[in-house]
């Protein structure tokens, strides 16, 4: 969806559809916005690409469906929300939960990009992180610092899906509803593990199994058996009844390895023995797709690191 206009009213009802009701009023003595609005939604994730061109005043009710993480290009935005205020810049995102009305002050030429997350896929993925079901509402806090490691990773993971959900029909690696829906659990569980939560001490809290080596055992098994289905470390987690940090420490305490690394080697090796047996016509991206890889500058890496040859170099024997 991309929609332009100058007109106020026009600008409100058009950014209500993408979003919920609100109040949207210009500066005093402004009477047009220079809207410029590009919004895509693949499964229970977003990106919105908003720009007023005018500096103006923004008051929805609560989002209560959905998360938003705004993050301003340039200029800033004052956003109160919850209790609480910040002043939202390109270094700090406002992260607005859906219990709670907001009153927002974009200053002009403050074009923001906005991630949006269905409140059920934000649970979803909490539980499948704790290993248990989630008791209560998420919330996370206000103002999120955008140059930690932890934000950083989760920046490049939203350019990565602003970038393929602007691609043509048929030309975007998340038309795979396999590879979207797990790219979809990363981007939510990367900014549950990189932004603080009502939730996050939980996550904080060591991990403990008395039965580690059956655990990875099982683990193990599950991998091997449908690493080339949708499959995250969630899934796996969930399955065996247990939090993913549980099933990151026995991982690493059993094998020296995460359980990540074990599902990309999985894939890797499957990825091989299918390019091996492929016949003409055979395209690497496809295979690579198919059998769970996003990133395909990242899978060439780790393909020559395992292999010491190029995927093509193998299609091609």
């Amino acid at each position: 969806m991309s929609i332009r206009t100058d007109d106020v009213e026009q600008a409100r009802v058009a950014v209500a559809q993408v979003f919920c009701p609100h109040r949207l009023t210009p500066r005093a003595g402004v009477r047009d916005v220079r809207l410029r609005m590009r919004a895509h939604r693949v499964g229970g994730v977003g990106v919105v690409d908003l720009d007023y061109g005018r500096a103006v005043r923004i008051r929805p009710g609560p989002l209560e469906t959905f998360y938003l993480v705004q993050v301003p290009r340039t200029g800033g935005t004052v956003v109160r929300h919850g209790g609480g205020t910040v002043t939202s810049t390109p270094g700090v995102a406002s992260v607005l939960s859906p219990d709670d009305a907001s009153d927002m002050r974009w200053s002009e030429a403050s074009p923001h990009r906005i991630f949006y997350a269905d409140r059920r896929a934000v649970e979803r993925e909490l539980a499948r992180l704790l290993g248990r079901p989630v008791t209560g509402p998420v919330r996370f806090d206000l103002g999120m610092t955008m140059g930690t490691p932890g934000a950083q990773a989760w920046t490049r993971a939203l350019t990565f899906l602003a970038d393929e959900l602007s691609q043509p029909a048929g030309a975007s690696l998340l038309d795979h509803p396999q590879v979207a829906a797990r790219f979809e659990q990363g981007l939510i569980g990367k900014l549950l593990l990189a932004h603080r939560h009502n939730h996050s001490d939980l996550l904080a809290e060591p991990a403990h199994h008395p039965g580690s080596g059956r655990l990875v055992r099982r683990a193990r098994g599950l991998i091997r058996d449908h690493h080339g289905e949708a499959l995250t470390v969630g899934d796996v987690a969930e399955a065996l009844g247990v939090s993913v940090r549980t099933l990151q420490e026995c991982f690493r305490r059993e094998l020296g390895t995460t359980p990540t690394a074990y599902l990309r080697v999985c894939r890797l090796d499957a990825v091989h023995q299918a390019l091996r047996a492929a016949g003409p016509g055979t395209s690497v991206t496809a295979v690579a797709v198919r059998h769970g890889f996003v990133h395909l500058g990242r899978f060439a890496g780790d393909y020559r690191a395992r292999f010491g040859e190029s995927p093509s170099a193998t299609l091609r024997r």
